[in-house]
């Protein structure tokens, strides 16, 4: 039977020290004092929201005088005036039938909008009658004129021509039928009275207004910011609201206290037999989701969980995940770290009210981290028996059981378990300056990857030029030649000798030419010889080479014998082998080129690949920088910004020393600059204007290396991952701007649209914060004489406190003077030393602190009724019965221990269950 029950009574457990604390803040926005920085930026926004009115007006209203442009492109509109308007309009019809009908329409002059109306229009007389004078005389026309056309154009080609006109008839016949059909839609629309049907077929805009869409176009840009909060018109969206420069911060205590432990349900059972022996080792294992790595395996186990702790102590658990928390306001000292949450504006000026409030988000907040993380807490421990004796693990436990009895035993394992105590305390109240800072991330420098990609090993590309083909050449020939024909006159080329053509090169065939090429004597002998012939060659049918005298008109004759010594050159080609060979070569070089170059765009793609992997991998492998520093820079950039607004562009870059002195002493004297807390603005509330990442170039240059397992639309936001690349950053999917060695809640800041820094008020200068604030060239002071809006019990509380006139009116003014004073009341009332715990009888029992430290020095004391929501309750907790510093809520938490004991059960044999 299980011995898990809830402890009723916790007297017992009193004065038992806190072991841990944790410091949790509400912020609360007040409204009604009109900011004067804030006034300004939404006036600014207004301004260039009114800079687009002429073009949201514009639509609205149409020109309806005539504009004609003639031949010579002049330019005329007689009745060209402001444009009225925008109303119903006659659309452009292509029909004839239809623009006939809308003739008629204009010379109506309105709106037909019955069948009596119709009939003068669409009736089926005036149908048929446009039928048969305006389209027939119409295409008849064009059908006459485009075979004169096609007859001028093709007169030569009957048969074209013919086909052109039979081809033309039939285009005319189909544009006649549907002028028919049309009239037809037409005629039965009127006979089934179908009147709005036709009015939609000839006029556009009928249903609009367009006079009440340019009012109300106009009205959206009727904007007044002055108005205050209270006076909110939904209807006029956002344009009333007033936010205060002023806020109020609650700072609560949550404190851990360490009650008793036990032993929970049975994780394992053993038995023994008598005078058995067993050994077990519990090898304790640990279960943890690191977001920081710093080696990346390849072998994964993948988990469900949504989120997850690293720390055994709820306590530790708490601060690290208030640290992690994105909704949380950010701050971080030399001194302390608290986080803080953000409750609803308020327009309320009561500091018990803001607390109640303030109070109820505590609890809410702190149950559910607390409650969340110590059920991970539960599960963050598992141990396994092994009935071995062998060791492994130097961190295991090894126990040793040994049954010396004559029975058999039972051994149940069960995990000891502790009871933690949470109790949370007001430990004060906070006046603070709040501000805003638009676009916060634009100021912070982003880190750039250092990786130099590894060239391609490339091929080397064989040498691809083209193996000429050899040129002609020309091989001399010389050869003796006789004219030896007597007294007979010899006319034309005369053959005076054959020779053998000479050999060729190797790789050339001798060029075969047709007719007489040149040949010259070279010398020539014979009785009273003395002059110089003409000759020429020629390729005889046999393939000899025939070298002839070329006469003239009246030939040659010349009865002696004459010797000449004649020469030639013969022209050689390379022939159809060497030049069938020269090809092949070229071919196979270029083969091996396209070859080489297919092989070097493989190895250029693969390495491009590669380089691409391992940079994607890199930057997220990338270890992020400390908390603090990121924190430290974001708070940096925060106060350039404020003491930037606070100052002109020329004084806060061109100030002198000591008006920076003057100016720091001044902020550092009223507020506590280093608790300075920045919520940032999520970024849907307005999205960044960003670069895409290039995705569609980049994937056409990794082609067909990019899987995609969605609907493979490229959207404009893809990003790229890889098998062994850990998991993207928040943001990535937004396609938001991300710092490689940031981290989440960096990566928040560089995409937010602005942030709200939030400066707490020293204590006791919190009129002094005010008077500074008033100031003109910092907040200002409008509003401030309004009404103050309040139940009249607060009223007059607050007359009587600042002594007004019981009849008054109560400004904001006043109401925020005597906040001042409660705040300031409960910072005085926190340094005072009294006796703790008041409903102690026993004066030994009773410690002297003040009322922040009172739990540290008394310890745990059981809080009546639980928790408790107002600070002045009617019926209080006699150790809480002060206004202020109240342990206001209190719960118990069970967490697992890493400790497993044996437990000796007894079963009944008959019925199985544990005596």
């Amino acid at each position: 039977m299980t011995n898990v029950k809830r402890i009723t009574d916790l007297i017992e457990y009193q004065s038992v020290l806190p072991y841990a604390s944790e410091l949790f803040g509400v912020h609360q926005s007040l409204i009604g004092w009109k900011s004067k920085r804030v006034l300004n930026k939404l006036h600014a926004n207004l301004k260039f929201d009114q800079s687009a009115l002429l073009p949201r007006l514009q639509r609205y209203l149409a020109n309806n005088a005539p504009i004609d442009v003639n031949q010579d492109c002049y330019v005329s509109a007689p009745d060209l005036r402001p444009a009225g308007f925008a109303g119903p309009f006659l659309k452009q019809q292509d029909s004839i039938v239809l623009q006939a009908v809308s003739a008629m329409l204009r010379e109506f002059g309105g709106i037909p909008r019955n069948v009596e109306e119709w009939k003068k229009i669409v009736s089926e007389e005036v149908l048929r009658d446009i039928l048969q004078r305006q389209v027939l005389e119409t295409y008849n026309q064009a059908s006459m004129d485009a075979c004169k056309r096609i007859a001028r154009a093709n007169g030569n080609d009957p048969e074209l021509m013919n086909r052109l006109r039979e081809q033309s008839k039939e285009e005319t016949k189909k544009a006649i039928e549907n002028e028919a059909v049309i009239a037809g839609v037409l005629s039965e629309l009127f006979n089934n009275e179908r009147v709005a049907e036709l009015l939609d077929l000839f006029y556009a805009n009928l249903n609009v207004d367009a006079k009440a869409g340019f009012f109300d176009a106009l009205s959206q840009t009727d904007v007044d910011f002055d108005d205050p909060y209270l006076s909110f018109d939904p209807k006029k969206d956002v344009k009333d609201v007033s936010l205060s420069p002023l806020g109020i911060v609650h700072l609560y205590r949550q404190y851990f206290f360490e009650l008793d432990t036990f032993l929970g349900t049975p994780t394992g059972h053993v038995w023994l037999s008598p005078g058995a022996t067993v050994e077990l080792i519990e090898v304790s294992t640990r279960k943890t989701i690191i977001e920081k790595t710093t080696e990346i395996s390849v072998e994964t186990t993948k988990k469900t969980e949504s989120s997850t702790t690293d720390q055994d102590e709820i306590s530790e658990a708490v601060k690290q995940d208030n640290k992690d928390d994105l909704k949380l306001g950010i701050t971080t000292t030399v001194n302390q770290s608290w986080g803080t949450g953000s409750a609803s504006a308020t327009a309320s000026l009561n500091m018990d009210k803001t607390q109640q409030v303030a109070r109820e988000t505590t609890h809410k907040k702190m149950r559910q981290q607390s409650e969340k993380l110590s059920s991970e807490i539960r599960e963050n421990y598992k141990s396994t028996f092994k009935t071995i004796t062998e060791t492994t693990d130097t961190s295991s436990k090894r126990y040793v059981l040994t049954n010396t009895t004559e029975k058999l035993i039972n051994y149940e394992l069960r995990r000891k378990m502790r009871q933690v105590g949470v109790q949370v305390q007001d430990v004060g109240t906070y006046l603070c300056w709040e501000a805003y800072v638009d676009e916060p991330g634009d100021s912070l420098g982003l880190a750039n990857l250092i990786h130099i990609a590894q060239p391609a090993n490339l091929l080397p590309i064989p040498d691809q030029t083209e193996i000429p083909v050899p040129p002609d050449q020309f091989i001399p020939l010389k050869t003796n030649a006789q004219w030896n024909f007597g007294g007979s006159r010899k006319y034309g080329f005369v053959t005076v000798a054959t020779v053998d053509p000479p050999a060729a090169p190797e790789g050339f065939e001798i060029v075969k030419e047709a007719g007489v090429f040149p040949a010259a004597q070279m010398s020539g002998s014979g009785e009273d010889f003395t002059g110089v012939w003409a000759f020429g060659a020629r390729f005889a049918t046999g393939g000899q080479i025939e070298i002839g005298v070329i006469t003239g008109p009246g030939g040659i004759e010349w009865n002696q014998r004459i010797d000449f010594t004649v020469g030639t050159v013969v022209k050689c080609t390379a022939s159809a082998a060497k030049k069938a060979e020269i090809a092949a070569a070229n071919t196979a070089k270029k083969l091996k080129g396209e070859a080489a170059t297919a092989e070097n765009d493989r190895i250029t793609k693969e390495t491009f690949i590669k380089s691409a992997k391992e940079r994607v991998e890199l930057a997220r492998g990338i270890a992020k920088r400390n908390f603090e520093e990121l924190r430290e820079e974001e708070r940096i950039i925060v106060y350039r910004k404020l003491i930037g607004s606070l100052m002109t562009g020329f004084q806060y870059h061109s100030a002198s020393d000591s008006t920076r002195h003057v100016l720091s002493e001044l902020l550092l004297s009223i507020f506590d600059i280093d608790k300075m807390l920045y919520f940032v603005a999520p970024e849907w509330w307005k999205p960044r204007a960003y670069q895409h990442l290039n995705l569609p170039d980049l994937q056409s240059q990794l082609d067909g290396s990019v899987v995609a397992w969605s609907d493979s639309a490229m959207r404009q936001d893809n990003y790229l991952i890889t098998e062994k690349s850990a998991p993207a950053p928040m943001g990535s999917s937004l396609g938001w701007l991300l710092q490689l060695d940031g981290d989440n809640l960096r990566n928040a800041f560089l995409n937010a649209p602005w942030v709200k820094a939030v400066i707490p008020i020293r204590p006791g200068k919190e009129q002094a914060a005010l008077n500074w604030l008033q100031n003109a060239n910092v907040e200002g002071s409008d509003g401030l004489d309004a009404a103050y809006a309040a139940p009249e019990e607060e009223l007059a509380v607050i007359r009587a406190k600042l002594g007004l006139d019981p009849s008054a009116a109560v400004t904001i003014r006043q109401a925020i003077d005597f906040l001042c004073l409660e705040v300031k009341e409960k910072s005085e009332e926190s340094n005072q030393v009294k006796s703790y715990p008041t409903a102690e009888i026993n004066d030994d029992n009773k410690v002297l602190s003040t009322p922040v430290e009172k739990v540290f020095e008394h310890g745990f004391y059981p809080l009546k009724g639980g928790f408790r929501v107002a600070p002045n309750d009617a019926n209080p907790d006699p150790n809480n019965a002060d206004r202020h510093f109240q342990v206001f809520d209190q719960w118990i938490e069970v967490l697992p221990t890493d400790q497993v004991v044996p437990v000796e059960v007894v079963y009944d044999p008959k019925t199985g269950r544990q005596i």
